[in-house]
């Protein structure tokens, strides 16, 4: 196979592929599989060292089981709580998914409710259809990729034992991971999540459902 790059063509046997929510149009039977979906962070103002005592006193990263989680954890010094979620749209305004998220971190903390927020920015995290991270091979092409919002975590373990998988280290390259088939294709999808509003939405109708479930008094 030949890959072009724009410092030149490369001619191998086999590829590999460990790319995720940025991935263009090279492949689009990939593209297809897998969806970008912004994850948006905000950081509060530094809140003394009483409160963080107080609201992360384990220091550790933190996150619910919601279908539209919220994850949040203390920044690197300390001083502030970094606090994400799914940011809901695709394009626009950051105002609307920012002012969402200060609301979510004052229901988690009431603490902070009103707290002053000094960073607000997002990126790309690839989701596919039945949110499990995989490598797989098609043909003489190994695929690490669909790390469903854990790519920090994921993508240089998994793409190290793809790449042991594409040099035929088998026992190097055993993981649970590693598993056919490929992920499906997203129906009528080419690239533009357009449906994300949908699939929001409908989101979070379950998780307020689930709510209202775990809130009611048992019967009897």
């Amino acid at each position: 196979m030949r890959v072009a790059t724009s410092r030149g063509d490369v001619s191998a046997k086999k590829l590999l592929v460990c790319t995720d929510a940025y991935t263009d149009g090279f492949d689009p039977w990939l593209r297809r599989r897998l969806v970008p979906v912004r994850s948006r962070i905000i950081a509060t103002e530094p809140l003394g060292e009483s409160v963080m005592g107080r609201l992360m006193p384990r220091k550790m990263m933190y996150g619910d089981t919601r279908q539209l989680s919220y994850y949040y954890r203390p920044s690197p010094d300390g001083s502030r709580i970094l606090f994400g979620g799914r940011d809901g749209t695709t394009e626009g305004d950051p105002l609307a998914p920012t002012t969402h998220l200060c609301s979510e971190l004052g229901r988690i903390f009431p603490e902070l409710a009103g707290v002053g927020i000094t960073h607000s920015w997002f990126g790309q995290v690839a989701m596919n259809r039945d949110m499990i991270p995989r490598m797989f091979s098609v043909g003489d092409t190994v695929y690490a990729t669909g790390f469903c919002g854990s790519g920090v975590v994921w993508a240089r373990w998994l793409g190290k034992k793809a790449a042991f998988k594409l040099l035929g280290q088998t026992e190097k390259a055993q993981s649970a991971f590693d598993f056919d088939p490929p992920p499906k294709a997203v129906p009528l999808y080419r690239g533009k999540p357009w449906f994300i509003p949908l699939v929001y939405s409908l989101y979070e109708r379950r998780d307020k459902r689930a709510m209202r479930g775990k809130n009611e008094s048992p019967k009897g």
